[in-house]
């Protein structure tokens, strides 16, 4: 009889390890998801933020710092859910990156611009100096202008891409800590606004005087 209860007792135990074993896998599943699925929140709240406004320093620190911690967080049993995470805290950078460059590239190129239109209304004078420095300035203003056209045209297509690094996390997060599709074709059209109208307001700069 007791050799019998023994006998019982070695896969009862190894029962008992397997099913703790399993319960602590469980556990740390999900924790790992609510883990990952916190950065992404976050990081969705910078990045709206950013495309309703211009882009501060602390949120784009922010958004590198979840990137850290997304490093640093365990994610042996969310690999596929980690890789999706980190694409789209990639692309969410990426995008908060590029609304700082054309934040900077704006009021360089309305100050290149405001040159060229006050020389232009200025006085011709009696020799080419005037020619020269109207040249000189359409040179700069052409030259700050294509500098933000290509920022916004890069914004425009990061903006374009991102719901490919949102689809990829649609499986392991809920919609709602997504940027979605209303924030992401409203930037779209700020965009696409902010390319014609400074396209439109250099033309007018840049007209030079015949003769």
């Amino acid at each position: 009889m007791i050799s019998a209860k023994k006998a019982l007792a070695g896969p009862l135990v190894a029962l008992a390890v397997l099913a703790a074993y399993w319960m602590y896998g469980s556990y740390q599943k999900h924790a790992q998801q609510k883990s990952i699925a916190a950065l992404v929140s976050e990081a969705t709240v910078q990045l709206k933020a950013a495309l309703a406004g211009e882009p501060s320093a602390a949120g784009i620190a922010r958004i590198e710092a979840l990137l850290q911690e997304l490093g640093r967080t365990g994610t042996s049993r969310q690999i596929a859910m980690s890789g999706a995470a980190e694409g789209y805290l990639v692309s969410a950078r990426a995008i908060v990156l590029r609304e700082a460059d054309v934040a900077r590239a704006e009021p360089q190129a309305a100050a290149s611009r405001q040159a060229l239109a006050a020389h232009m209304r200025a006085p011709r004078g009696r020799d080419d100096s005037w020619i020269r420095r109207a040249s000189d300035l359409k040179k700069r203003m052409d030259q700050d202008h294509a500098e933000l056209d290509r920022q916004l045209k890069t914004l425009r297509d990061l903006i374009y891409t991102f719901p490919e690094a949102e689809k990829a996390l649609e499986p392991y997060v809920e919609k709602s800590l997504l940027l979605g599709a209303a924030p992401q074709q409203a930037a779209l059209k700020k965009v696409e606004a902010q390319t014609v109208r400074a396209a439109e307001e250099a033309g007018k700069a840049g007209r030079l005087p015949e003769g």
